[in-house]
């Protein structure tokens, strides 16, 4: 049997698959990409897409991430791929009723945020980048080239009105912890390291441990 005849949109309307050309929620473009999450022959749809140099459509990723598959192949497509689609978790969009996009997470300053430019090259056919993030930005070239890196911090912070740190995890541990946990660091997010106290204090102990057997 091809591998087409068991693709979870065997029976769905292709125009879903084509951001831009029909008009959509932001919820069903969402839940287009969810699905392919879960397809059970994602690799070879990806695969195939590819190998034959598909750019327009779906095909289990947006043209933004085929991209940066095309330009350095990876070595594992299930597994990169796997790692690839974490970035759904990460960017947490939340809808209103009538499908339109309440907020997500901007992945350049990892706020939630509701105002979000369209993106049909991307994931819910939507930037990952805030519209005041893009104000920031001096340009739309410094603007693609953070979203075609696209690298999210798994820290998944949490802030309040104020736009303080409130809480995030630590990318050591993977435990959320309060701000006050994690040491200063302008550059970081929030402020703060990406390692909590605990366990840049854990490093730092066995580290010296080294350094003793070694002398």
């Amino acid at each position: 049997m091809d591998w087409r005849n068991r693709a979870s949109c065997l029976n769905i309307p292709t125009n879903i698959f084509f951001p831009g050309t029909d008009k959509q929620t932001d919820k069903r473009y969402w839940d287009t990409h969810t699905m392919c999450r879960k397809c059970p022959v994602n690799v070879d749809c990806l695969a195939d897409a590819l190998n034959n140099n598909y750019e327009i459509g779906l095909f289990c990723m947006p043209e933004r991430v085929r991209r940066r598959f095309k330009a350095k192949p990876p070595k594992n497509l299930f597994i990169t791929m796997r790692e690839t689609f974490t970035t759904l978790d990460i960017i947490a969009a939340e809808f209103n009723k009538d499908g339109s996009l309440l907020r997500k997470r901007c992945l350049r300053c990892n706020r939630k945020s509701k105002g979000f430019p369209k993106d049909f090259q991307n994931w819910g056919g939507r930037s990952h980048i805030c519209v005041s993030c893009h104000i920031a930005i001096s340009n739309n070239k410094q603007a693609d080239k953070l979203l075609d890196r696209e690298k999210p911090s798994k820290a998944l912070p949490e802030f309040d009105s104020h736009g303080q740190l409130i809480t995030k995890k630590c990318t050591k541990c993977w435990e959320r912890k309060e701000a006050d946990q994690f040491s200063k660091r302008p550059q970081g997010i929030g402020g703060k390291t990406s390692w909590c106290k605990a366990c840049t204090r854990k490093n730092l102990e066995q580290w010296v441990a080294r350094q003793k057997s070694v002398e």
